[in-house]
């Protein structure tokens, strides 16, 4: 008989708590059986997941053991790695930028970190990790070593930085046409005799497209946030001091990136010549709030107000600025537009459906409905208003 002090509940032998802790020899033998069993079940765990490396290491940064996950996606056999540096795997230059030593006082610090770039096999090529690096703590919670798991991820990598490539040479080619346009533009309305105020119409519209191209270009074509796209619409008049933006971060639709940038384009360019910014004392504000009109529906409200300058009067005619707000901005992507035309400022307010656009594929299912909005009868623009004769319309 073996005797071991203390007491304790032990499910293997069925000793409760508070009864002294004997052993027989084949109790002893059964409970090394069930522990080797459970250490074998667990090694066959570890090893089942071939397509993730688990790799354990000491304090000091050190292989201790892996799985064999690790050394399919690795190539060392291993005894070639017990003892080695953690290090082993990454690049030459991550290794003398000291990025494995960073991992892992972050790792330490924020209880994981990161593992996101190429690491050398065993043969020498190159493979895109990804994983986490996390610290090893015992019972206590105190740390005994660093736990690595990560995944080859390669081939999600290459078609990663494949796609970049292709948007960025698109986009490289895309410019080219706009600058070929507005040559081709400047070129012919020139020869044609037209004023020199037309061209340079024209010319900042062209512009304004760039603007709004590079912007989707830089985003990977997924759309643009709305500070972006009001911040480019404003920034010639920003350095004045009287032009002001502000609302909640707002993510919008590649389709609705080019036309909301250059119906702004038109708003700020109307400012200038005829409305508040063409007065000392003028100013401009643009504020963008988000409300959620269902379960999966939310629209964001722009709110674009002119004040200080002339007197403001109801164009005479449905200009370029006008038709885009209405027809392009409003009607084609299921929001809705309302200018309102006050003697002390323009002020205009756009509703467009965000968030489930994507989704469903169909603004039509987006459309925020005659309710959305709350025109003025007595100024409101509509699409089937005669407007009485008066001055400018917004630019165009």
């Amino acid at each position: 008989m073996t005797m071991r002090p203390g007491r304790a509940d032990d499910e293997t032998t069925g000793v409760r708590r508070g009864q002294p802790l004997v052993r027989s020899p084949s109790q002893l033998a059964a409970e090394n059986r069930a522990l080797k069993a459970e250490v074998d079940h667990l090694r066959r765990v570890l090893d089942s997941a071939t397509e993730y490396a688990i790799v354990v290491l000491d304090l000091k940064g050190r292989i201790t053991s892996w799985n064999a996950g690790a050394r399919a996606i690795f190539g060392y056999g291993h005894t070639e790695v017990l003892g080695q540096s953690g290090d082993i795997f990454l690049t030459a230059e991550d290794r003398s930028a000291g990025v494995f030593v960073a991992e892992l006082c972050r790792a330490m610090e924020k209880g994981r970190a990161a593992n996101e770039r190429w690491h050398i096999r065993r043969d020498g090529s190159r493979f895109w990790a990804s994983g986490q690096v996390m610290p090893l703590l015992d019972l206590n919670r105190s740390p005994q070593g660093f736990l690595i798991i990560l995944r080859d991820n390669t081939t999600v990598r290459t078609d990663e930085e494949r796609r970049a490539f292709l948007m960025a040479e698109m986009g490289h080619r895309v410019r080219n046409v706009l600058t070929t346009v507005q040559a081709v533009a400047a070129q012919t309305l020139g020869n044609a005799d037209v004023s020199g105020a037309v061209q340079d119409t024209l010319e900042k519209r062209l512009c304004a497209m760039a603007r709004s191209h590079d912007m989707l270009v830089r985003g990977g074509w997924d759309g643009a946030p709305l500070p972006e796209i009001v911040q480019g619409a404003l920034s010639p008049y920003g350095g004045s001091g009287r032009v002001e933006a502000s609302g909640p971060p707002v993510h919008l639709a590649a389709g609705m990136v080019e036309i909301l940038s250059l119906a702004l384009h038109e708003l700020a360019t109307n400012a200038a010549k005829h409305g508040a910014l063409s007065a000392p004392e003028g100013s401009v504000s643009v504020c963008w709030t988000l409300r959620r009109t269902g379960r999966d529906t939310r629209l964001v409200e722009i709110d674009w107000r002119e004040r200080g300058g002339p007197p403001v009067v109801r164009p005479a005619r449905r200009g370029f600025g006008m038709q885009l707000l209405q027809h392009a901005l409003g009607q084609g992507f299921g929001g809705a537009v309302e200018l309102d035309f006050c003697r002390d400022g323009l002020r205009c307010r756009i509703c467009l459906p965000v968030g489930t656009q994507e989704e469903t594929g169909s603004p039509a299912a987006q459309r925020p409905g005659p309710d959305a909005l709350h025109p003025r009868t007595s100024h409101a623009a509509r699409p089937d208003a005669r407007p009485p004769d008066a001055s400018h319309p917004p630019s165009g």
